[in-house]
């Protein structure tokens, strides 16, 4: 019976682990020169992303377009459980709009 249990535990872990596309979700965030994007797994916070990444500075994205892009790639990442980092080639394919810090 012991066995039983562990074999049903396991299986609806692992079911549960590759569901995440039901739990995560993107919120794009006003910012005061731009905007920003939160990944949500559930109600917690996962990612919290305030500047373009894979820039140099800090510098926020000029549109909410641009916000959602970057948030839906990263979403797609994580549910691929690929590492999350966005590169500035993938920037680049997204044509997300860099526009210089104040």
């Amino acid at each position: 019976m012991l066995l039983c249990l562990i074999a049903y535990g396991l299986s609806h872990l692992s079911t549960f682990d590759t569901s995440a596309e039901g739990i995560l979700r993107s919120e794009i965030i006003a910012l005061p020169n731009g905007y920003g994007y939160q990944i949500y797994s559930g109600d917690q916070v996962l990612i919290r992303q305030e500047f373009i990444p894979a820039i140099y500075g800090q510098t926020p994205f000029s549109s909410k377009r641009d916000a959602k892009a970057v948030a839906d790639l990263v979403m797609e990442k994580i549910k691929n459980r690929s590492n999350p980092q966005v590169t500035k080639e993938e920037m680049e394919e997204l044509k997300i709009r860099i526009l210089s810090s104040p």
